[in-house]
């Protein structure tokens, strides 16, 4: 198996569960999952009708293979995907996390870019 599939394997283990989680405060409102195997995005989604009545949309893991690098672009979760899958293999530096500034990934665990 390649890297770019070993990984993709890993997020798509990591992420599975999520859908159809439900927001204990928000019971309306649907998460999803949204994957693009094709061209290595994934992400996890909220979407619907809050109790106010207010459309809502939201996205709370959004992750690209680019490069055989992981690309972390949102976590709004308490999982440290970064910290899972370097106990699962992945070398620190095949994972960016794209959401801090290439300032702050410099002081980080991982990769730059």
């Amino acid at each position: 198996m390649d890297k770019t599939t070993k990984y993709e394997a890993m997020i798509l283990d990591m992420i599975d569960h999520m859908e159809g989680i439900k927001i204990s405060n928000e019971p309306k409102l649907e998460t999803k999952l949204i994957i693009d195997k094709e061209k290595r995005r994934y992400m996890v989604v909220t979407v619907g009708w809050n109790e106010a009545g207010d459309y809502h949309h939201s996205c709370s893991v959004h992750v690209e293979i680019i490069n055989e690098k992981l690309w972390f672009y949102t976590n709004m979760t308490d999982i440290d995907f970064g910290r899972k899958l370097v106990y699962q293999g992945v070398p620190p530096s095949d994972i960016v996390v794209g959401f801090l500034t290439p300032k702050m990934r410099e002081v980080s665990d991982y990769a730059v870019a």
